[in-house]
């Protein structure tokens, strides 16, 4: 389980990859096997956390980003 503000979410869609930004229209994506990535910026530089997924399903709604997923 993860919780955290991020500038961008990149996730592994069934249509390939998209971006998950600020303000994104509400919707509910099917996910295929790949990794989703999680983008902070910091003063510096940005830095990126990734997550292994094998299927799942992501939620947007209210600038929120849900992602329901099997990991390896």
């Amino acid at each position: 389980m993860f919780e955290d503000e991020a500038s961008e979410v990149i996730l592994p869609g069934e249509d390939g990859e998209f971006s998950v930004l600020d303000d994104h229209q509400a919707c509910l994506y099917s996910l295929r096997s790949g990794q989703i990535k999680i983008l902070f910026r910091g003063t510096v530089k940005q830095n990126e956390k990734a997550f292994t997924i094998r299927v799942g399903l992501a939620k947007i709604a209210n600038n929120q980003l849900t992602i329901m997923a099997e990991t390896f």
